[in-house]
């Protein structure tokens, strides 16, 4: 009998894991509204997987309303708890929920029984009410994926899911059917004996580029290559890391983040296609719940604070071209400022 799995959200991941988990034979319900959901209903969806087109027709709906064995959450992380309360009918004792969300997880510091508490990640408390830890997926997808006019989700890499319980002692035999399903539909799964390592990781990567893409226009190649955007990015995971390695753990060194950047083209990150599209930012889970816990640390961003302000105070976003070479001398001089004291 086929897994009975609801994705919520028919954005760029929703739709092409919707698609992905199709062809693997799961039974998937998609969450969509307005216009999205009357057009999937009339078309059904695409995803252009690296040329293979996947065509599919999930079932359709404002919300779920019946339960589910698996719940993929693919929302922005600021509209999280309240989608996950809006498609709560959908949840049983043991339903799987898998946020694939860019930022700091909400689960970060949970432990049995208690989800904990991660600032700004979660400011009316429906996930730490609604969900246990011993449900809970930590999700790290690698997929780049943008949708075109058409309405067609489009990739151009292999789809890199890394499961983990935010349970350390979970039975991952469990799993196999889920597993089993996302290979089937073509993504390369594994489970993590560390997700939160892996979760920071992306962090680092999300965190170096988003806010900078954001308010420069920049796509990631170009951050990885122009000398300015270069040497502000690695500023940034200097800083990340100063926080990071007193918890334990050793991230990846400039070079790789920057080949990382460059490997990917001229690919827009999520916060600038957001940007582009007039959407609200991820900014609470990518930058400012790292900049809370650093500074709760005793180590401050102060690059990423600079940058938030930035953020903040634009006209509008990208800054115009007339005045980008300003915006950065802004972030170089506080930089100098912050290095000389």
């Amino acid at each position: 009998m086929p897994l009975k799995i609801g994705v919520v959200g028919a954005g760029n991941i929703g739709t092409a894991m919707a698609a992905l988990l199709c062809r693997g034979g799961a039974d998937v319900w998609l969450t969509a509204r307005g216009a999205r959901l009357e057009r999937i209903r009339s078309e059904g969806i695409s995803l252009n997987d690296r040329g293979t087109v996947i065509d599919a027709n999930p079932q359709v709906t404002p919300a779920l309303d019946t339960p589910m064995d698996a719940v993929f959450l693919c929302v922005k992380s600021q509209d999280l708890g309240t989608a996950l309360y809006a498609n709560r009918a959908a949840l049983t004792p043991n339903t799987w929920v898998i946020p694939m969300v860019n930022g700091f997880p909400f689960w970060f510091f949970a432990q049995p029984g208690d989800m904990g508490d991660v600032p700004c990640v979660d400011p009316d408390g429906h996930l730490k009410t609604l969900l246990s830890p011993e449900q809970v997926l930590g999700a790290v997808l690698l997929m780049t994926v943008k949708t075109e006019t058409s309405g067609q989700a489009v990739s151009s890499n292999t789809p890199t899911l890394s499961l983990g319980s935010v349970l350390r002692d979970t039975d991952t035999s469990l799993l196999d059917d889920l597993i089993n399903t996302l290979e089937k539909g073509g993504v390369r799964t594994d489970i993590s004996e560390d997700i939160r390592l892996k979760t920071i990781v992306k962090l680092l990567a999300n965190f170096t580029t988003n806010p900078l893409s954001s308010l420069t226009g920049a796509v990631l190649d170009q951050i990885g290559t122009d000398t300015d955007l270069k040497r502000i990015a690695t500023n940034l995971a200097d800083e990340f890391r100063a926080w990071a390695a007193p918890l334990g753990y050793d991230l990846p060194p400039n070079d790789w983040l920057v080949d990382l950047f460059i490997d990917a083209g001229p690919f827009p990150t999520s916060m600038l296609q957001d940007t582009l599209a007039g959407k609200p930012l991820e900014l609470d889970a990518i930058c400012r719940a790292p900049v809370d816990l650093a500074r709760a640390a005793g180590r401050p961003m102060p690059t990423m604070e600079r940058l938030l302000a930035l953020l903040e105070t634009a006209g509008s976003l990208p800054v115009p071209a007339e005045t980008l070479t300003e915006t950065l001398t802004s972030l170089f001089d506080y930089e100098h400022e912050r290095t000389a004291t």
